[in-house]
């Protein structure tokens, strides 16, 4: 009875705060549940309303699941619009055109209907990492929109019609954004790799929608650009609007020139530094990442840590699968419970002993209640376990029909419709969530249950199967097994993208230095979260692929133009300052509305989300300065040792002329 009072009660005191358990049956997956659990919370704010001489306030995995459901809900009503309206925003300071923001939005919003329309297609749930993907699909979707808008608008500032603008775009950029397009899905598609099935699920959706935005971006938006411009000749109020962050990338481009060595010595040593931190970073499981802070269930949830210190109800379980109505099955199960005792994070009763509930604490309470169970099912004396298994099965038969014992023994017995008992399982209470305490700490302690718990298993038959499960224990193997995974993921993408890169460059070379800004804002998002304090966990462990998909889209942006200027003119400078004001130009647009609307998830309600939005942001600018910065640097290089060894950079054809005039006009 202690268990369910507060540690201040005493028969003197006219208050006291006591607990209720309910039991909630709940069907139908996530939704069903939801619903189930919001009746709940409406039935115990009616009571608490109801009466007012006591307060009633609920707390539970269902009563907490429903408050973070309706606070994520809300937080997303405002979280959505912002990331909408800050790529309104750059769009809009970036093109200065109406036209120009409503298209790329337009587009958009069918490929991110198209997404939503695949989930339900394919079945795949709205979890807690899927609330990312409308955000990665604005940003990352987005760039493809701006990369052929700023193409069309520079051509339309050189005197080119709409129809031949929309053409050279589509041409010169499509190729880039196709290749960014297959390197971005390779990298997304890398998570089908990892252990957590909705991990998996977010791999998928981000793939096909980056295929979505692709398509919509190099077709529909294309193709209304057309439409809309088609009417007018040559617009030459276009040359300087357009003009002016090319202006302002062009000089940033010759500063870059001026001071190439010192450049590439201090991204160096930036690398050199995070790689060092890099490889500190820990894989940890947060729980109070996962809740927002303000839920009042979870403040709630504190209140009984302190006030209730014997009603634990976080439980871990040893499942035993198998022919589990036999003496050695509740023999094992005696013996379970007596290695238990010395576990360091077993919760107690008010008597001192552990709180442990199966088949066995069952039968021993039936017997202690009514000794002449003894005589009747042959127990013995000392154990209380029957002298064969034919009484074992006639035991669990009268518990499992008794009006007395008959619900605790059906939530630790799973009986058959032909009679057999095919599974059992051991309940244990455990005491780990300390508010107070760091991830670290709290880690080890999962760890150390998880070791005792498995070493307290012993045998219950030959055809009997043990395993430890439960939340807080599949938590911790998930996470132990993230590390390994996201490892595969990432060496797959990076082989891939690789392979892909030097197949269409049909240059090794080439397709391991468009690599090179990808690896470098990876060391640096890595280095750069252990700095912060961050670990890796269920949403922040995707960084490196994530990084992979944003950063060789960056990059293959900028290689593809250092290539086609090099092949055109010959000219190495040229094809550096060029790739940097123009390519870099729009990188530049990219950059800043996805480090924008990923920005806004520093309002989400949830740890977790506010990290995702900060790491990812962080990613996409350490993508744009290595794709800017470095890159053009690395080419220009490889294209002096190029031209030095075969005497062309790309390919023998002559110097482009009319294309030289037009890029120095």
């Amino acid at each position: 009875a202690k268990g369910f009072l507060s540690k201040n009660y005493n028969t003197n005191n006219e208050t006291a705060s006591c607990i209720m358990i309910i039991g909630v049956n709940s069907t139908g997956g996530y939704e069903g549940s939801l619903k189930i659990n919001k009746k709940v919370v409406s039935q115990l704010k009616k009571l608490d309303s109801a009466y007012n001489y006591v307060h009633v306030e609920g707390k539970g995995e269902g009563v907490i699941s429903t408050q973070i459901h309706d606070i994520t809900s809300k937080a997303n009503q405002i979280i959505m619009p912002m990331i909408f309206i800050m790529i309104v925003i750059v769009l809009l300071i970036s093109f200065r055109k109406i036209s120009y923001v409503i298209l790329p939005l337009f587009a958009l919003s069918v490929s991110i209907i198209w997404i939503f329309g695949t989930m339900v297609l394919l079945g795949i749930p709205f979890s807690t990492m899927a609330v990312a993907v409308v955000p990665l699909m604005l940003g990352l979707g987005v760039d493809y929109s701006v990369h052929l808008s700023h193409n069309y608008r520079s051509e339309l500032a050189q005197g080119k019609t709409p129809a031949e603008a929309i053409k050279i775009s589509v041409t010169e950029i499509g190729e880039a954004m196709f290749l960014a397009m297959l390197t971005t899905v390779i990298a997304f598609l890398s998570f089908l790799t990892a252990t957590v099935p909705p991990m998996r699920d977010f791999g998928l959706i981000l793939a096909l929608g980056i295929i979505y935005t692709f398509l919509t971006a190099l077709t529909l938006q294309a193709s209304v650009r057309y439409l809309v411009d088609r009417k007018k000749k040559q617009l030459d109020r276009e040359k300087k609007k357009t003009f002016k962050i090319n202006i302002f990338m062009g000089k940033f481009a010759k500063k870059i020139l001026k001071h190439q060595k010192k450049i590439i010595a201090a991204l160096l040593l930036i690398t050199v530094v995070t790689a060092v931190e890099a490889t500190q970073l820990k894989t940890e499981f947060d729980f109070n990442a996962f809740l927002p802070t303000e839920t009042p269930s979870i403040k709630l949830y504190k209140r009984i840590q302190t006030e209730f210190p014997f009603s634990s109800q976080d439980q871990e379980y040893i499942l035993l699968e198998g022919d589990v109505a036999t003496t050695e099955t509740l023999t094992g199960i005696m013996r379970t419970h007596m290695n238990l005792k010395d576990d360091k994070y077993i919760a107690k009763k008010a008597d001192g002993s552990i709180k442990t509930t199966s088949i066995y604490t069952i039968i021993q309470q039936a017997v202690n209640n009514n000794k002449s169970l003894i005589k009747e099912f042959n127990l013995d004396e000392k154990t209380y376990i029957p002298n064969s298994n034919r009484d074992v099965k006639n035991l669990y038969d009268y518990l499992y029909d008794d009006m007395e014992y008959g619900f605790l023994t059906k939530s630790t017995l799973h009986r058959e419709t032909d009679g057999r008992y095919d599974a059992a399982v051991i309940d244990i209470y455990v005491t780990l969530v300390d508010d107070s305490e760091k991830n670290e700490a709290f880690n080890k302690k999962v760890e150390i249950l998880n070791t005792e718990l498995n070493e307290d298993i012993e045998h219950y038959g030959n055809n009997v199967n043990a395993i430890v499960t439960g939340p807080m224990i599949i938590t911790y193997k998930i996470t132990s097994s993230l590390t390994h995974s996201q490892i595969i993921s990432t060496i797959i993408s990076l082989v891939l993208a690789a392979i892909v890169l030097i197949i269409v460059y049909r240059r090794v070379t080439l397709g391991i230095i468009a690599m090179i800004p990808v690896m470098m804002s990876m060391i640096w998002i890595l280095g750069t979260m252990y700095i912060a304090g961050y670990t890796l966990n269920v949403m922040t462990i995707t960084v490196t692929s994530l990084t992979i998909g944003i950063g060789v889209d960056y990059a293959i942006h900028a290689t593809e133009r250092f290539r086609l200027v090099a092949d055109k003119t010959g000219n190495i400078t040229k094809a550096v300052t060029e790739t940097i004001s123009r390519t870099g130009g729009a990188l530049l647009i990219a950059a800043m509305t996805t480090c924008l609307g990923f920005a806004v998830l520093i309002f989400a309600p949830i740890p977790l989300q506010v990290q995702f939005g900060i790491i990812t942001s962080t990613t996409v600018l350490f993508s744009f300065i290595t794709s800017v910065l470095l890159l053009p640097l690395v080419l220009a290089r490889w294209a002096k040792w190029s031209k030095k060894k075969k005497g062309y950079i790309i390919s023998p054809a002559p110097v482009d002329e009319k294309y030289l005039k037009e890029i120095e006009e």
